[in-house]
């Protein structure tokens, strides 16, 4: 879920006009996640997506991961289900700003009128990790919850860009799967640490293009945060 840019949302049809009333109606959506990794979306009331979360807010959403295997059935996916919300009052300029770090191409729209940040509040999880791994969970134990990390971000982001923009560069040859070293000095130009929550970072450079790295597991706070990100550069340097 941390690294999808898109899902298929599945609305009831319920609003508009009558054709295909009562049945699911699915739509591809730009998705980005929150702190504890609910979906946030960017509608646009004109949507029939967004006309039928007005009248019924139930809905699922299918992420995927990136295709590696022969058989497209074999790679993971999971299954959100809960209910999509508009926000309101001052979670809506977070959540913006959230959506507009992994789509920096939204923002000549954002701000248009008719255009709201939503949120998915997850209630259950359906991970399928490949034939035969299948799995349902609660969404409390789905959700990160790691506080003072939201309150620190501002501030480890502008350590990472202002004192290690060399490792950050680093981190994103290595993972677009270039050799990296530190005697052969900065690798790569232009990468900068633009978001980051528990269970990683965000990456972005000049032309726009984005990348996510993840840890191998969630911190919980500050110091774990940092301690993860050391040893996830140890990695990169190996």
């Amino acid at each position: 879920m941390r690294g999808a840019l898109k899902g298929a949302l599945a609305t009831s049809r319920r609003a508009g006009r009558p054709q295909a009333q009562g049945h699911p109606y699915v739509s591809t959506v730009g998705v980005a996640a929150d702190q504890g990794g609910a979906p946030i979306f960017l509608f646009s009331t004109l949507a029939a997506h967004t006309q039928d979360l007005l009248v019924d807010p139930r809905a699922s959403l299918l992420v995927e991961a990136p295709i590696t295997a022969s058989n497209p059935l074999e790679d993971a996916r999971c299954t959100l289900v809960g209910r999509v919300e508009l926000l309101s009052g001052f979670e809506v300029d977070a959540a913006r700003a959230t959506y507009l770090t992994r789509h920096l191409g939204a923002a000549r729209y954002a701000g248009f009128g008719d255009f709201a940040p939503w949120r998915m509040h997850v209630e259950k999880v359906h991970f399928v990790g490949g034939f035969g791994r299948a799995k349902w969970f609660k969404g409390t134990d789905y959700s990160s919850s790691a506080p003072n990390l939201v309150r620190a971000q501002t501030e480890i982001l502008d350590g990472l860009n202002a004192e290690k923009n060399a490792d950050i560069c680093a981190l994103a040859a290595h993972a677009m799967g270039r050799p990296v070293s530190r005697s052969a000095g900065r690798v790569g130009r232009g990468w900068q640490a633009v978001g980051l929550d528990a269970d990683g970072l965000c990456l972005r450079n000049e032309k726009g293009a984005s990348l996510r790295v993840d840890f191998v597991s969630a911190a919980q706070d500050v110091r774990g945060w940092k301690s993860r990100f050391q040893t996830m550069l140890k990695r990169t340097y190996a």
